[in-house]
C-alpha cells in the first residue's frame, strides 16, 4: 500500500470508479498542517470508536470543504488532487513507519458502508493491485466499518493494510492505511492510530451523529 502514494497521476482512475461525470482538468495542491478545528466543527465531529490515541507530536491534516480530518506523524509527505468531484489525498509516512495513506472523498447519498467497501476493492484494482483479499468487515458504528486486506502490487510485492469506510449524510469517505506485508505487524499500532484519528463533520449515515 505504500506504493499507492506515488500514483497521483492515476487519480482519474479513482474518479472513474466514484463518479459518472465527464472528465475535467484536475487542480492539485499540497496540503499543510492546519490549525485546530473550529468550535462548531468540533461539536459535530464524528470519529470511529478507537482506543488508539495518537502521540502528542503528530500533526493534523484536514479538508474543511470535504469535511474530514486525521492525524499523521511529523515529516509525512503528502499531496492531493480533485477530479470530477472526487478528492484524493495521499501521504507517505516516513521511516521508521513507511506507511501509505490514501483518503478518497466524494458525494453520493445513496451509498451504504457495504457499497463503499466494494468501491474500495475497485480502487485497489484500478491501481493494478492483484490477488486482493478482504477480511470480513468489522462494523465499528452505524457510520464506520473497518476491513483488513492483503494484495500484491504491480511490482510483485505483497501488501497489507486496513480500510476505513465512513458515510456522512451525502458524503462518503474511504481511507486506506498500510504498507508492505512484511512490515504490517510492526506497523499495525501506528496504522490503527492513523485510521482511529479520522473524523468527519456532519450527521453520519445513521443520522445519529
Amino acid at each position: 500500500m505504500k506504493r499507492l502514494v506515488f500514483f497521483l497521476s492515476l487519480v482519474a482512475l479513482v474518479a472513474a470508479g466514484c463518479s459518472q461525470k465527464p472528465a475535467a482538468n484536475p487542480a492539485s495542491s499540497s496540503p499543510t498542517p492546519k490549525p485546530a478545528a473550529s468550535e462548531a466543527a468540533k461539536k459535530t465531529e464524528k470519529k470511529p470508536p478507537s482506543s488508539n490515541p495518537v502521540p502528542s507530536d503528530w500533526i493534523r491534516m484536514h479538508d474543511d470543504v470535504k469535511g474530514y480530518e486525521f492525524m499523521v506523524p511529523q515529516g509525512t509527505k503528502d499531496a492531493q488532487d480533485t477530479k470530477d468531484g472526487v478528492n484524493v489525498y495521499m501521504a507517505n509516512v516516513p521511516a521508521p513507519y513507511e506507511i501509505g495513506v490514501m483518503v478518497v472523498a466524494f458525494k453520493d447519498k445513496t451509498l451504504s458502508k457495504e457499497d463503499l467497501i466494494k468501491k474500495a476493492e475497485d480502487i485497489l484494482k484500478a491501481f493494478e493491485e492483484k490477488d486482493i483479499k478482504m477480511e470480513p468487515a468489522k462494523e465499528l458504528s452505524d457510520d464506520y466499518s473497518l476491513v483488513t486486506f492483503t494484495s500484491t502490487g504491480k511490482d510483485g510485492k505483497p501488501g497489507k493494510g486496513k480500510i476505513l469506510v465512513a458515510t456522512d449524510v451525502t458524503d462518503n469517505y474511504i481511507m486506506f492505511v498500510g504498507g508492505d506485508a512484511d512490515k504490517f505487524a510492526a506497523n499495525e499500532k501506528t496504522i490503527d492510530e492513523i485510521w482511529g484519528s479520522f473524523g468527519m463533520y456532519s450527521g453520519g449515515f445513521s443520522g445519529n451523529s
